[in-house]
């Protein structure tokens, strides 16, 4: 494999590798070269597919400052710090029927020149000792195949249950003997080598030469990252889901449902025990087609006043129900 360097390792944001991945796959990659490289990230990966709040502990991530990424290959969400190590692998396509194991069997290869013994695992896994210790995803075009990957060196597996599980305590505590007893770091198994020594072991054992990114590609590949950095592909690119907002405020129980895809409302249902005063329907279709964000909802108050729906309902208290669930606002 070739290993690709830049001037700034350790000291990039996951957009710029997802954009590097892309700039390697449609302009560098030719045919019989495979491109390898490791980066870090702090912070939680959702899948392309996946809906931000099925996945992760949203208020647990902002008292923590700790960041969302969306990803542009599918599977599920993870979380890792600055203790763990990602990998990529950019190839050629060479048949039909892709194998993880083509590729990760070069990271157990690797391994075992530490007598460290990797196993294969399902579809997408790597164990150690019958621990998962890596989780991988790809994606395949006209131009190859992507395949990138989690390594487990030293994560905070605490911060990991909490920032991708509901906030209740007690399935917190739960998660984290669960995830403790199927995931494993390799720190303690590596005879004090450290994660830098495990990158070079990786470098020196996987790769044969050197691409070295130009100042003129890295300033290219920045630019194409900010399509990654922006608040439109990480919340707004959404499959179609359902948002439910449910509270008793001033009027009586309140059930929101609204139909979303890429941020734009596409069904709008209030439901409850409240006494209504007249349809529901004519101030339920201001909201369809309209982006989900307070902006709107605020516009959309303007034009219609819900209390003359709802017998004793606040107006206040209905807005902040509904900007409650509005992940940005731009």
């Amino acid at each position: 494999m070739i290993l690709v360097r830049h001037h700034n390792e350790g000291q990039l944001k996951p957009y710029f590798y997802f954009a590097l991945e892309e700039y390697l796959l449609t302009e560098v990659l030719e045919e019989g070269q495979t491109y390898f490289f490791t980066w870090e990230i702090n912070g939680v990966v959702i899948g392309k597919n996946q809906v931000i709040e099925n996945e992760v502990n949203l208020e647990y991530l902002k008292e923590n400052n700790i960041d969302v990424y969306r990803r542009p290959t599918g599977g599920g969400c993870v979380y890792a710090d600055h203790r763990n190590t990602m990998f990529s692998i950019i190839t050629k396509k060479q048949t039909n029927n892709f194998s993880f194991k083509t590729y990760l069997s070069k990271i157990i290869e690797s391994m075992k020149l530490l007598d460290v013994n990797i196993e294969f695992s399902g579809r997408n896994d790597l164990l150690f000792e019958g621990k998962k210790i890596s989780g991988n995803a790809f994606l395949q075009n006209k131009y190859g195949m992507l395949m990138h990957g989690t390594f487990l060196y030293d994560c905070d597996l605490e911060t990991m249950v909490r920032a991708i599980t509901p906030s209740d305590e007690k399935l917190v505590s739960k998660g984290v003997d669960s995830v403790r007893s199927r995931v494993t770091n390799l720190k303690p198994y590596l005879n004090g080598m450290t994660q830098e020594q495990l990158i070079k072991h990786f470098e020196n054992t996987m790769t044969y030469q050197t691409y070295e990114l130009s100042d003129q590609e890295v300033t290219k590949i920045q630019k194409m990252a900010e399509k990654y950095e922006s608040k439109s592909w990480i919340y707004k690119k959404q499959p179609p889901h359902t948002k439910t907002l449910k509270k008793r405020i001033t009027g009586g129980l309140i059930e929101v449902m609204i139909d979303l895809h890429d941020g734009t409302i596409e069904n709008f249902k209030i439901l409850g025990d409240f006494f209504d005063t007249k349809p529901l329907e004519s101030f339920e279709k201001l909201f369809i087609g309209q982006e989900y964000t307070k902006k709107t909802i605020a516009k959309i108050f303007e034009l219609d006043n819900i209390d003359d729906y709802i017998l004793d309902i606040k107006k206040d208290e209905f807005m902040a129900l509904l900007n409650d669930g509005v992940l940005i606002d731009e």
